[in-house]
């Protein structure tokens, strides 16, 4: 939604842009160089914005990628140790020698 916003804005500033050279009565090229490498500038901060946008958005998802796995990790030893604890109970319930699991 970021990413679409942005590109949205650079738009309108491309628009606004070249709306405001041609409407100027003005026969100076000057201006409207300005105009256009101003907007010109603008269209790579806004990139450079959406890039930044993307990057932070791909780290993100790794971070959470990570967390799930870890959090998985820990399920699967906790499961792990109450099936062993349970095993070793039971052993324990039969008298049997040996209780380990």
């Amino acid at each position: 939604m970021n990413i679409k916003r942005t590109l949205l804005n650079t738009a309108l500033i491309l628009v606004t842009a070249g709306t405001l050279a041609a409407c100027d009565q003005s026969s100076d090229d000057s201006k409207a160089e300005d105009a256009m490498s101003n907007a010109g500038d603008a269209v790579e901060q806004t990139m450079d914005d959406a890039g930044a946008a993307v990057d932070q958005t791909i780290d993100n998802a790794g971070e959470a990628l990570n967390n799930a796995g870890n959090s998985i990790d820990e399920t699967m030893t906790d499961t792990g140790n109450a099936i062993e604890d349970k095993c070793e109970e039971a052993k324990e319930g039969m008298n049997a020698k040996d209780t380990d699991c």
